[in-house]
């Protein structure tokens, strides 16, 4: 049976591609941007024609039965309507970006294989670009929101946000060793340092910045460049809070935008305005040929959930005195944020 070039591409379209969300945009409007964009593109090419309707009629001159053929009325595009409807792509993604954020996420379009979830299993590193300004604060940490909060901010510059910065990554990289549930002071924990970064598999604990660095500074306004993991938008945002507590002025985030995932970078993905089959086909491609050359599937030194199957893995005696914070594991949401303490409170009253 003769196939169309419309059924053809759309065999070809499955699998993981990269594509850049923008900003002020949920995730759902994104997806149904997205196949509205190809279901419009694949009604455009030539699709089949309708089918043939077989009728045995009469022949009133002769009297013999005749086998009459036409076209089926009921399977036209104009009873029908199109072809291809947005439902028949079917998009999923990992790490959603939020309304806010912009830049790359990764999807997987008409893709029935498991590729999706062992990135995700993976915990590949993402980079964010942050912008913060100066000198305000709102309700919701960004700049789309009411201004609850305004103070000085002459007193800040390069140097002291480069420390500010220093300081926060460091209570982090403590926190890291603390999650893993393996202490850094033991063997067990010396075998997995050299096997590589230590990420835990569980999605649910908290975030960790692994790197804080700054890119650019202009008051009031500065970048700030993020590498972490178990992150939300939220995380972000009160990261660029933090800094403005520590620097004894108000901050928000002016926009927040994804970079990296792993290997993948903002260079490889495809913008709304790109976005076609053959495009899609050909971004497809590149991103799988990326993900077998840096075995981004498996990056996690922490294969197991708790420090005793972590030791018991390594061959090695589990320390008793080390906290397995796998036990203890919470969800973090926007009103579980509390504001640093500089100083203590006996400081504060002398």
């Amino acid at each position: 049976m003769f196939r169309s070039s419309a059924e053809l591409l759309y065999d070809k379209l499955h699998g993981v591609a990269c594509l850049f969300k923008p900003a002020d945009m949920q995730m759902q409007h994104f997806f149904i941007v997205l196949q509205e964009r190809l279901a419009s593109a694949f009604n455009q090419m030539p699709c089949r024609s309708a089918m043939q309707r077989i009728d045995i009629k009469r022949d009133e001159t002769t009297g013999k039965e005749i086998v009459v053929s036409s076209v089926d009325l009921s399977d036209t595009v104009q009873v029908l309507g199109p072809r291809y409807q947005p439902e028949d792509f079917d998009i999923k993604a990992i790490f959603p970006l939020e309304s806010f954020s912009s830049g790359l996420q990764i999807v997987s379009i008409n893709d029935n294989s498991k590729l999706l979830e062992q990135i995700q299993n993976g915990q590949p590193l993402r980079c964010y670009h942050v912008q913060g300004r100066l000198g305000e604060s709102t309700n919701t940490l960004d700049a789309n929101g009411v201004i609850v909060e305004k103070s000085t901010y002459k007193h800040v510059n390069r140097s002291k946000i480069e420390r500010v910065c220093a300081l926060i990554q460091s209570s982090f990289q403590a926190s890291m060793y603390k999650m893993s549930g393996i202490s850094p002071f033991t063997q067990a924990g010396f075998e997995l340092a050299k096997g590589g970064l230590w990420k835990p598999r569980d999605h649910t604990l908290p975030p960790i910045v692994y790197g804080l660095k700054l890119l650019n500074f202009k008051a009031p306004f500065f970048d700030i460049e993020m590498h972490v993991i178990n992150e939300q938008e939220m995380h972000l945002k009160e990261v660029i809070l933090d800094i403005g507590i520590r620097l004894r002025t108000s901050t928000l985030s002016e926009s927040v935008r994804r970079t990296k995932i792993g290997p993948l970078m903002i260079q490889h993905s495809l913008v709304i305005d790109e976005i076609t089959p053959e495009t899609l086909i050909t971004n497809i491609n590149t991103i799988e040929t990326i993900i077998d050359k840096s075995n981004l599937l498996d990056k996690t030194v922490l294969v197991n959930r708790t420090h005793r199957d972590e030791t018991k893995l390594l061959g090695k005696q589990p320390d008793e005195n080390t906290v397995d914070l796998y036990k203890t594991k919470r969800y973090i949401t926007q009103d579980s944020y509390t504001r640093p303490i500089e100083e203590s409170d006996d400081n504060t009253n002398r």
